[in-house]
């Protein structure tokens, strides 16, 4: 019997493919070869056996798993060709008959592109953000530039003001025992950075050099610890040096040894006004094509075979696991570290995986609908991309394109840009910032849940906690290893 196909919903179909006998039967004959050597007949040497007494013997069956490996693809692409299908998924199949009497039949269930119907997608109008760098950020820059080469100075004539940098010895307790990750040495410590527990920092102003004394607190409710979460302890601290950051004059002076191409403190200001502005525009360019981009995204209609929006999911899940080993943990010990079960991180991806697939089918959509090209100009520039993000020569790398796989992976990406780009020059752009969208997937953080955040979490003792302020300051809970 020839392949036959049958259309199921969701652009699922399920195709029957038949093994002739002959085929089976010299299948089967490959895979006897194949592992003789592992079969021992009575009265022969092993592996020395025929294969009709070695079948006999075990049964036919010993054989089939190999044979149908051997049969199974040539059958699977020769169906397809004939039914001149191409599949959108891994196929699912079920052998429904096997053996050489009769030959093998299986089925195969798989995922077809679905059907796009385009919506909208010439002139939507997009939210752009404005690119405007106000005097204040370009003041954030100098201010930045001017802590860097800032030094600290110590002070001996005045007590712990908010905002020194204090080095201390401290050692806490609770109910009179020292517990774990309490103690420390020589900590270098910025008042007012939130990196130690709450009234902590705020409890060493007013002290002075060489004082020596008791703090009592109360750990928060919520604590990484069991063991300290909402318990009263007491820190007994030393206070052994105050210091304050000392930041050079904004003046030409400084300009010069900061920079290689400005002289005065105006040309600097100019220098770093067109950079932000440059980035910022950068930005908001960005931003208002993806924002195109989603805009024609929802106007469409796909119905998405689910099995589809799984697979990518999980090639989510071991891009993020891949991510995580080269930091040097695996999966399982991250999720395991946010308190996370992995089918809860599958059922975070749900979203941005549909979101995704169906993204890429209305951009292939758009580019057939539109009839757009791919030149040998932009093969050339998106190799000359890759090869400089690899740093790789681009002759090297233009060989391995030159295959017909090699070509075709090369071109789904640049079809899917080409069509970014038309969406993107025919939108229209407005500065009506849109009401945010309430997701439907409602989660709990995780790994790569896009919301911005960083989710692993450094405990750098059992006396700092973990904060959302800017980086500047980590440099000072670096320490302690034993406290985390």
């Amino acid at each position: 019997m020839a392949s036959q196909i049958e259309h199921l919903d969701n652009s699922m179909v399920k195709v029957t493919i038949e093994v002739p006998q002959d085929d089976f039967k010299s299948a089967l004959e490959q895979a006897f070869r194949k592992n003789a050597k592992r079969f021992t007949i009575p009265g022969f040497r092993k592996g020395k056996a025929p294969m009709k007494l070695v079948t006999n013997y075990y049964g036919e069956g010993i054989l089939y798993d190999d044979a149908i490996d051997i049969a199974i693809q040539p059958a699977y692409d020769k169906a397809l060709a004939e039914l001149d299908i191409e599949p959108f998924s891994q196929p699912d199949m079920q052998i429904e008959e096997i053996g050489s009497d009769k030959g093998m039949t299986f089925n195969c269930i798989f995922a077809i592109r679905p059907e796009v119907k385009l919506g909208d997608y010439k002139g939507v109008v997009a939210y752009k953000p404005d690119a405007t760098v106000d005097e204040d950020l370009i003041d954030k820059e100098i201010e930045r530039a001017r802590e860097q080469v800032s030094r600290l100075v110590p002070v001996t004539d005045r007590a712990v003001e908010d905002g020194d940098t204090v080095i201390i010895d401290y050692s806490g307790s609770k109910d009179g025992e020292l517990f774990e990750g309490g103690q420390a040495e020589n900590h270098e410590l910025v008042i007012g950075s939130k990196s130690f527990i709450p009234g902590f920092e705020e409890k060493l102003i007013g002290h002075e050099i060489g004082d020596e004394f008791d703090i009592d607190l109360t750990f928060p409710e919520e604590y990484h610890s069991e063991d300290l979460a909402g318990q009263d302890v007491v820190f007994a601290i030393k206070l052994h040096e105050i210091k304050v950051r000392e930041l050079p004059e904004l003046d030409d002076d400084f300009v010069k040894d900061v920079t290689e191409d400005c002289d005065t403190v105006e040309e600097y200001r100019d220098s770093i006004r067109k950079r932000l502005t440059e980035s910022s525009e950068k930005h908001a360019n960005e931003a208002f094509k993806g924002n195109a981009i989603n805009e024609v995204v929802k106007n469409a209609e796909i119905d998405i075979p689910h099995v589809v929006i799984h697979e990518e999911m999980n090639r989510m899940y071991e891009d993020q696991a891949r991510q995580m080993q080269m930091q040097g943990f695996s999966m399982e010990q991250y999720l395991q570290m946010l308190g996370l079960e992995k089918q809860s991180v599958m059922a975070q991806l749900h979203g941005p995986a549909e979101q995704k697939v169906k993204t890429g089918l209305v951009l292939d959509a758009i580019y057939e609908t539109e009839n757009l090209e791919i030149t040998d100009e932009a093969r050339d520039e998106q190799i000359q991309k890759i090869a400089d993000m690899y740093g790789m020569q681009f002759e090297d790398l233009k060989k391995n394109f030159d295959s017909d796989v090699g070509r075709e992976m090369l071109d789904s990406d640049l079809k899917k840009e080409i069509a970014m780009n038309f969406i993107t020059e025919h939108a229209e752009a407005t500065d009506v910032e849109p009401e945010p969208e309430i997701d439907e997937h409602v989660h709990e953080h995780g790994p790569d849940c896009g919301c911005g955040h960083d989710h692993g979490h450094d405990h750098e003792s059992d006396v700092e906690v973990d904060s959302d302020d800017e980086t500047d300051n980590a440099e000072n809970t670096d320490n302690e290893e034993d406290t985390k």
